[in-house]
């Protein structure tokens, strides 16, 4: 939301202030252009960006010294970053949130990456990027975080609910895309659940009786087969230890 009037001429009392206590004098049309341009940015954060300079700063005031400290002048990502964004969306399972930025740079570095040079298409993608980045800057332009959803709902879902977190999308703009959230469990649902839940477990008990038995069984089936043979052999069953 642009500023003011009255927040403008606060900035211009603000930038007379910085510059007086960093040791600078700054004309009066100088203060006036650096609040024209930062008239696109929120006043909060041009009051500290302002408070930050004077801490931080020895030399003279800049415009640029006052942008580089507004958290939304450098809501972009940087080139690297886009880049693997980018990257993600050649592959149709992921869910890629992105920027038009990021977007039509990557238009630019794609037929480069489809006829296999990565590293060409990287520096394309860089170079276009940054150029994109300028001409948002310029035009005091704040990302616009697009969503171009994968078929993978589970990547979707994290993707999705990532990009929420980090304040790129509102939740409300992707409760439609999200599964719905689970519902508490009633006391019907808790008690089918102990009811599948031993039933499974008696199975599971059966199963282990069952498999115990055969192999008593089996062992039974053995023992008379070797009484059997020593019998014939002629064999006593004493010198057999017993058995």
């Amino acid at each position: 939301m642009p500023l003011t009037p009255e927040q403008i001429d606060q900035v211009v009392e603000l930038v007379y202030a910085t510059a007086e206590v960093l040791g600078q004098e700054i004309r009066p049309a100088a203060a006036v252009l650096i609040a024209e341009d930062l008239c696109g940015y929120p006043f909060d954060e041009i009051r500290r960006a302002l408070a930050r300079c004077r801490a931080e700063l020895h030399g003279k005031l800049t415009l640029a010294a006052i942008i580089e400290r507004l958290p939304s002048a450098n809501a972009h990502l940087t080139g690297n970053e886009a880049w693997a964004r980018a990257l993600h969306s050649t592959d149709e399972q992921e869910t890629v949130v992105w920027t038009q930025e990021i977007s039509r740079a990557f238009g630019v570095a794609k037929p480069v990456l489809d006829g296999g040079d990565k590293i060409g298409a990287r520096m394309a993608f860089l170079a276009a990027y940054e150029r994109e980045i300028e001409a948002a800057k310029t035009q005091g332009r704040q990302p616009e975080w697009q969503v171009s959803l994968g078929h993978d709902p589970q990547r979707r879902e994290i993707v999705l609910n990532d990009a929420v977190r980090a304040g790129q999308l509102p939740a409300p703009k992707v409760a439609h895309l999200l599964p719905p959230p689970d519902k508490p469990l009633t006391e019907e649902g808790k008690r089918q659940r102990t009811q599948v839940v031993s039933q499974l477990r008696d199975l599971i008990n059966q199963r282990g009786d069952k498999q115990a038995q055969q192999r008593r069984e089996a062992r039974e089936l053995e023992e008379a087969r070797r009484r059997e043979l020593l019998e014939q052999a002629g064999a006593p069953l004493v010198a057999m230890g017993g058995r």
